[in-house]
């Protein structure tokens, strides 16, 4: 009863005390939702484990385990609907992606991120509801999808990809054959030079009124434009720049014009094997010194250099960045630790004294000889030993224990006193041989001029020091309190290297090698402190890749030979074996380092890296470039009309051309040497004959309207739109009276054809109210899959005093296209009037509608100024 009792009091008090705590909510249906709850929350299908959580809540809200695991699944699903959204935004779904945002600010009402893109993607819907407004047409989907933020950055980086480089000059004719002037001022250098090359070209003021006025002759034969230019600038002392692909600026050379026209690129290299500041800063400063460029800095969040300066001191910091920055060579260094011990132990003993005669005698006195105490008269007791003696008493007598006698009974003494302990018959014969090798292959991969770091063992703690604190000490002493400061000693293998690979292969290293080990404790100060055997090596060398070299060897040998036995009965032979014994003893330590050095990567160093290039006289940096590809692979001109589908602006078409030069004729045709107004008496040029040069009075050229001033040319313009009257540049006042009304107009006779397939045919280029033409430079374009150039004529519109043209072509037919010049002989008279200016004949190759384009007709007077343009174009319907 008693038992029953006390158990029923512990029930009771275990009941009450439960009562007074909280008690966990357990719903069976509320745990049934968390249990579905989680398994959608482990599938990651947010939505439907919130709603489970939901209903498990709404049965017990004060459940924390159903309050946290819905909190949980509210922001994982917000989270969820708002990346959908963005998602869908990005594809122009502007209406799918604001309910996406809706639904997640309606889950979790706290979300900052859900709010602000409901208003984002408002504010983009509203952009697209106003464009339609006005356009009528809703913008692409992935316009559609741009935030304003994003909008605000695309305009940015339209506005950085609008950003154009330095004009680089692409003439029409890049390459110059047999091209001589004698005897011209630099204006009319220049001049003639570019209309040759069907670029334009435009004078400072001050060149025209206070630059060069030297007569030159200067001559070319398969020299580019531009190095005719350069030549042209060095000779006449003129600095000229590129404006845009077909117009160059001529002023003088000097300081100050160079300032003043010349111009700066501001350019970012990104390195792309830098990693170090060292290295970047060596770079920054090998650029500034060498290319002169003192606006440079590097940025070594990207490892990048920014540079401004004039294009030719970028273009040359360029190339040497392009040169130093390459990977640095690094090496992998096999090291071979190898050592080898041994130790051989042998003893041989027999006989009873095989180590020698050791007896040792001992005093032990009979009791007689121990005497009496005076004292008491009674009789002490005394005990000996060989090594100590007890003496024990009281306070009317005592009793001695010890070997010591009275003086009085030495006489006493004899043999009967003494003892001894005699040697037992020994047998012994042992053998030990001990053999230890240990090989140790670790690898070192290190960078060329980096040092590499390598340790394989332990660390072994040393006292380095102590220091006590006097104040607390007893009685001026020594504290108890002592701190004793300890240093760790890496005790292994330890290796560091830095090597450095040669241009041919070699490496060079230099080598600290330490290899060590705890050989034993030694104890000082009452603090034991290891003994630490070492082997170290540090030195310089040189190897091949994959030699392997022996950088340290150790060969330790020690032999111990041992006899014992009784003095004189130890040598008697054959019985001195039972008197003696021996034992010998070898030791053998050996150690082997080896080195084998692998390249695994070299700087890819290659013939243009070395090369030396041109970079200007001293004190000015300027860089030459090589010619630029020849017109068939350049694009047309930007004022050019675009072909239509098929035509010769397709791909079929000059897009096509080929990317090699075709050579002149190989018969030499004359070309202009003097363009002087003045005619002048010379024979009939021969069909292969250069006209000897004749001497030439001058007369001032004529007058030239008041709009177009003298020297100067007009900038091209765009060529007319398929149907449009040409655009007209202001030509010059004819010099003879030429009677010609109305604008200069050049075009085909016939504005479209029809043709059959194998069909040979020609079309006429003729020209209205031209006045004062001297020559016109131009190129045709067509589609070479539809047509073929078979021969180009010079038209009556250039011999109509009798006198027969000029006529340079290049036909093209593989890439479609074919560079022609017409011009008057030397000596004689501009032509004026209207007329045929050449006859093409062509043939029909394949069905289909081709465009034939002549491109950037350019008439040009005597003073090298254009008195008519234009860029005719002829639809060819082949059947």
């Amino acid at each position: 009863m008693l038992r029953f009792n006390r158990f029923l009091a512990i029930l009771m008090t275990v009941v009450m005390v439960g009562a007074m705590l909280p008690l966990e909510a357990k719903t069976r249906k509320g745990d049934k939702f968390l249990a579905e709850g989680r398994a959608h929350e482990d599938k990651k299908e947010w939505d439907a484990a919130l709603q489970d959580y939901e209903r498990a809540l709404s049965e017990d809200p004060g459940d924390l385990n159903y309050q946290m695991a819905a909190q949980k699944a509210r922001f994982e699903a917000s989270s969820w609907h708002v990346t959908r959204g963005n998602s869908v935004r990005a594809q122009g779904q502007l209406g799918e992606a604001l309910l996406e945002f809706q639904k997640a600010y309606a889950m979790n009402p706290a979300s900052t991120l859900a709010q602000q893109e409901i208003i984002r993607t408002q504010q983009m819907i509203e952009r697209e509801r106003r464009r339609v407004e006005q356009t009528g047409a809703e913008a692409p989907a992935e316009v559609r999808g741009l935030t304003p933020s994003e909008v605000a950055n695309k305009e940015t980086e339209d506005r950085i990809n609008r950003l154009l480089p330095v004009p680089e000059l692409r003439p029409l004719k890049p390459i110059l054959q047999d091209f001589k002037i004698i005897s011209q001022t630099p204006k009319v250098l220049f001049d003639t030079l570019a209309l040759n090359a069907g670029i334009n070209v435009l004078y400072d003021p001050e060149y025209l009124t206070a630059g060069p006025k030297e007569k030159q002759t200067v001559a070319f034969n398969n020299s580019t434009v531009e190095e005719a230019l350069n030549y042209l600038s060095l000779l006449t002392k003129s600095y000229w720049k590129a404006i845009n692909a077909n117009t160059i600026f001529v002023t003088m050379d000097n300081a100050n014009k160079r300032r003043d026209y010349e111009d700066e690129v501001t350019k970012i290299f990104f390195l792309r094997n830098i990693a170090s500041n060292p290295d970047l800063t060596a770079i920054v400063t090998a650029v500034r010194t060498v290319a002169d460029l003192q606006r440079l800095f590097p940025f070594e969040g990207q490892w990048a250099i920014i540079a401004k300066g004039t294009a030719d001191k970028v273009a040359l910091a360029e190339k040497i960045i392009h040169d130093l920055d390459k990977p640095k060579s690094e090496v992998v260094v096999d090291i071979f630790v190898m050592e080898a011990s041994s130790v051989y132990m042998r003893s041989l003993a027999a006989g009873p004294f095989s180590t020698g005669v050791n007896l040792q005698g001992t005093f032990t006195p009979r009791t007689s000889l121990q005497g009496q105490d005076a004292t008491t008269g009674t009789a002490s007791t005394t005990t000996s030993t060989s090594t100590s003696s007890t003496t024990s008493g009281t306070g009317t007598g005592s009793s001695t224990t010890g070997s010591s006698i009275p003086f009085s009974h030495i006489g006493q003494v004899n043999a009967g006193d003494w003892s001894t302990t005699l040697p037992g018959a020994v047998f012994q014969a042992t053998l030990s041989d001990t053999r230890t090798k240990v090989l140790q292959a670790p690898q070192l991969r290190s960078v060329d001029g980096a040092k590499s770091t390598m340790k394989i063992g332990e660390k072994e703690p040393t006292a380095s020091g102590s220091f006590a604190n006097t104040s607390g000490s007893i009685g001026g002493g020594v504290s108890p309190l002592v701190n004793t400061q300890f240093t760790y000693l890496d005790v292994g293998v330890n290796v560091e290297i830095l090597p450095h690979v040669h241009e041919n292969g070699d490496i060079s290293m230099h080598i600290d090698l330490d290899i060590s080990s705890v050989t034993g404790q030694v104890n000082l100060g009452g603090i034991n402190e290891p003994i630490i055997g070492q082997r170290k090596i540090g030195q310089d060398i040189r190897l091949r890749e994959g030699e392997v070299n022996l950088i340290g060897g150790l060969l330790s040998t020690q032999d111990n030979k041992t006899k014992t036995g009784v003095p004189g009965l130890a040598n008697v032979p054959l019985l001195g074996r039972l008197f003696s014994g021996n034992s010998v003893d070898r030791e053998r330590d050996e150690i082997m380092i080896a080195l084998v050095p692998h390249v695994v990567r070299r700087p890819d160093i290659t013939p243009e890296n070395v090369r030396a290039i041109g970079s200007g006289p001293t004190g000015t940096v300027t860089v030459h470039r090589s010619p630029l590809p020849p017109p068939e692979v350049l694009p047309p001109p930007a004022a050019e009309n675009p072909a239509p589908a098929g035509g010769a602006g397709s791909d079929n078409a000059a897009g096509k051309a080929a990317a090699q030069p075709v050579p002149l004729p190989s018969v030499p045709v004359p070309v202009p040497v003097n363009l002087t107004p003045i005619p002048m008496a010379a024979p009939p040029l021969q069909p292969n004959a250069q006209p000897a040069p004749q001497p030439i009075p001058l007369t001032p050229p004529p007058p030239v309207p008041a709009a177009v001033p003298q020297g100067s040319l007009p900038p091209a313009t765009a060529p007319p739109e398929a149907g449009e009257a040409p655009v007209v540049a202001p030509a010059a006042k004819p010099p003879a009276p030429a009677a010609a009304n109305g604008p200069v107009k050049i075009h085909f006779t016939e504005d479209s054809l029809t043709k059959s397939v194998g069909e040979t045919f020609t079309v006429n280029i003729n020209v209205d109210n031209a006045r004062d033409v001297i020559s016109a430079p131009f190129t045709l374009q067509y589609d070479p899959k539809l047509l073929s150039l078979d021969n180009v004529v010079a038209g009556k519109f250039w011999s109509g005093d009798g006198e027969e043209p000029l006529l340079i072509k290049n036909v093209q037919n593989e890439s479609g296209m074919a560079s022609i010049r017409l011009s008057r002989k030397p000596g004689s008279s501009a032509v004026a009037g209207t007329g045929n200016l050449l006859t093409l004949t062509l043939k029909a190759l394949a069905p289909g509608t081709a465009t034939l384009s002549a491109i950037n007709i350019t008439l040009a007077n005597v003073q090298t100024q254009m008195v008519g343009s234009g860029s005719p174009r002829l639809s060819i319907t082949i059947k």
